[in-house]
């Protein structure tokens, strides 16, 4: 079972999707928060497997909250509710180390499959605007990323690993592809990121499109 919250100040859409979430045998919807104040509250009550995080909530910037919800609940998964509009948000998104992001005006079975995918580790970004994004990358952090140059100490297989998240693949998805367990995939994931300076999946999936690890999935 996938358990929910979420942090949103429209009332009719916190309504919708919990009553449309609450239809979905394997999802567990737990609670909602208008605010920065009450989403503190919110996650240390329920901790749940992925959160829906607004940006624009009445007392603060949602984004705000992720360095408190990493620490509350490192094991969240965090999905931004945004317009997929404001590039400085997004970048500031990729930055903080969280799973992605949805827009707000995506369908329904978009909604569930991105929920679905954050609680097992997937990136949840659409590769369209991933790539019209690479080159807004903030100049004094590609500078730092090329000076360090992490990626030279990157193994064989966390290359492996760093590619198949790029073309969207899951952990187990990467076990079954690699032939090798599900943990050794975390441990993997865990290293690269380390290796590459970066908080997150999409951080490091963005890094290495950037600097040519990678290619862009087709």
């Amino acid at each position: 079972m996938i358990t929910v919250s979420m942090i949103e100040d429209h009332q009719i859409l916190v309504d919708s999707l919990s009553l449309m979430l609450r239809y979905e045998s394997d999802i567990d919807f737990l609670g909602s928060a208008s605010s920065i104040s009450n989403g503190h509250n919110l996650i240390k009550e329920t901790t749940p497997d992925v959160l829906l995080l607004d940006v624009g909530l009445p007392d603060g910037n949602g984004l705000d909250l992720i360095p408190e919800i990493n620490a509350i609940s490192p094991d969240t998964n965090i999905v931004v509710l945004t317009s997929l509009s404001d590039e400085t948000t997004l970048m500031r998104v990729i930055d903080s180390g969280i799973s992605g992001f949805v827009s707000k005006n995506s369908e329904l079975s978009e909604l569930m499959e991105t929920i679905r995918k954050a609680a097992d580790g997937e990136i949840v970004m659409p590769t369209s605007l991933l790539m019209g994004l690479l080159m807004r990358l903030p100049r004094d952090k590609a500078a730092a990323y090329q000076e360090d140059k992490g990626w030279e100490r990157l193994t064989m297989r966390e290359h492996e690993v760093l590619e198949l998240l790029a073309a969207g693949k899951s952990g187990n998805e990467i076990a079954e592809e690699l032939h090798i367990a599900p943990l050794t995939v975390r441990t993997h994931i865990r290293n690269l990121m380390s290796k590459l300076g970066v908080h997150s999946r999409l951080e490091a999936v963005t890094f290495g499109m950037k600097n040519g690890l990678i290619d862009p999935p087709s």
